[in-house]
């Protein structure tokens, strides 16, 4: 398989070495990896020492689940330990997600000139260099490319491409949590939206998201879904709450390496 990972150097030597991390605690039930950098499930996982020491190891790393009451104080122990922490608002959801991306699959369809592809192993690497390119320039990091083929974990990655095989919208759903983990090991990650400037405005995202979580459920028996968006975009806000998805009391943590990664972020 060739060495599917994206974006510039920085971001493709920390997924790299998000990747071998999970090797190394996969088996672990107090971590977490969907196809960047392996992190913390909730705080319960671990101190922020912990935390920080896989910061530092691979350049990102996260809390998946922070209470509100426990996030300035988490995100100061962060900072002190030269750490870069990132907040994002946590919206997650079960019946209401299955609900929602069924009427929408049921509602909205793909333009008749993209054809709605899933990534797997067989999938040439051009469509993966195509979907990266795309994602990027909206800002939006790719997972590793076993992730999205679903060779590591359980996931789903879809794609919509116009007939010059360009992919112009992505979506992707991923196991989060190990599976025996007491609160989150049925819980699936959800996300890397992107669509191409050019065809926005046809819900491309929306669908293809609603057909990965779908997926996601008819493939591997996940029924809840959660994903990071940051405070105040709406954008994402608007197509989560469409999603049948909602914000609750608790956040995701982020913290970059500022000297593994420059900009201090791993992705938008």
């Amino acid at each position: 398989m060739k060495d599917e990972f994206f974006g510039n150097d920085d971001q493709r030597a920390v997924l790299r070495r998000g990747r071998a991390m999970a090797a190394l605690l996969g088996q672990d039930r107090r971590y977490s990896y969907y196809g960047r950098t392996v992190g913390l499930v909730g705080v319960e996982d671990g101190d922020t020492e912990l935390l920080a020491a896989l910061a530092i190891a691979q350049g990102n790393a996260a809390y998946g689940a922070v209470p509100s009451t426990q996030v300035d104080a988490i995100k100061t122990s962060l900072a002190a330990q030269d750490l870069v922490p990132v907040q994002y608002d946590k919206w997650q959801g079960s019946g209401s997600a299955i609900r929602a991306a069924q009427r929408i699959v049921s509602t909205h369809t793909l333009p008749d000139d993209l054809t709605m592809r899933q990534l797997d192993r067989s999938t040439p690497h051009g469509y993966l260099d195509s979907l990266a390119e795309m994602a990027l320039g909206c800002g939006v990091l790719p997972l590793c490319g076993e992730a999205l083929r679903g060779l590591f974990r359980p996931a789903v990655c879809l794609v919509a491409v116009d007939p010059t095989s360009k992919v112009v919208s992505c979506a992707a759903s991923s196991a989060f949590a190990h599976e025996d983990h007491p609160e989150h090991g049925k819980q699936a990650w959800w996300g890397m939206l992107a669509t191409d400037p050019e065809r926005r405005g046809q819900r491309l995202s929306l669908i293809l998201g609603a057909h990965a979580l779908l997926q996601m459920e008819a493939l591997f028996g996940f029924g809840d879904f959660m994903t990071g968006v940051e405070p105040g975009n709406a954008p994402s806000e608007s197509v989560c709450a469409k999603m049948g998805l909602a914000r609750g009391d608790t956040s995701i943590i982020g913290c970059a390496d500022p000297r593994a990664l420059a900009g201090g972020r791993m992705t938008k």
